[in-house]
């Protein structure tokens, strides 16, 4: 019995030597996760999607201009997103208000803001993905967990902004959306 409690000792110092001494630094390889944003990609692709990089900012103060007007649109991710993401991703509880420029130049940039409500103070908007379809845009704010046990947000709105190039779409009448639990925010912009 004394063998057996010396060879487990051995090893664990053995191991844990081995292992401080020669590990990589950085996060681990994760197979599942990257099979899983390999199966994503290629769902969203087989559907038509493209994603387009976008700049978030949050808090973001908007700055004036003349704003699209804002409708209404379905409730949560919609079939094609529902269909193509494996993990079904957290988002904000409604999109409250939007102020998006009803025209821009092309190459320029364009920027929405919106103002986001979270369904429970220990998360917070994690980040923004745009998604694009032809002359259709889809912006999917994420949300995520707050580190630690014992953090919350302040409130449980705030004001955000993504901003991104419309270098890449040609001129033409674009229909753009942010999707939430609630009501997807949907508006129109011209790229001249």
């Amino acid at each position: 019995m004394k063998w057996v409690a010396l060879v487990i000792a051995v090893f664990i110092v053995s191991y844990t030597f081995i292992n401080l001494r020669y590990r990589k630094p950085g996060k681990g390889h994760e197979p599942a996760a990257e099979m899983k944003q390999r199966y994503t990609a290629a769902k969203l692709k087989e559907a038509g999607w493209e994603k387009v990089p976008v700049d978030t900012r949050r808090p973001a103060e908007k700055i004036g201009g003349d704003d699209a007007p804002i409708s209404r649109g379905l409730l949560g991710l919609g079939m094609d997103f529902t269909t193509a993401l494996v993990d079904k991703p957290g988002l904000l509880k409604s999109i409250d208000q939007v102020s998006a420029p009803a025209s821009a130049e092309a190459g320029a940039d364009y920027t929405a803001y919106f103002t986001g409500t979270l369904s429970d103070l220990k998360y917070q908007l994690g980040d923004i993905e745009l998604y694009r379809r032809g002359n259709e845009l889809v912006l999917l704010p994420t949300i995520e967990h707050l580190p630690g046990k014992e953090l919350y947000s302040r409130w449980n709105d705030a004001n955000y902004s993504a901003t991104f190039s419309t270098r890449n779409l040609p001129p033409g009448i674009y229909q753009a959306s942010i999707l939430a639990q609630g009501p997807a925010a949907k508006w129109s912009f011209r790229i001249r």
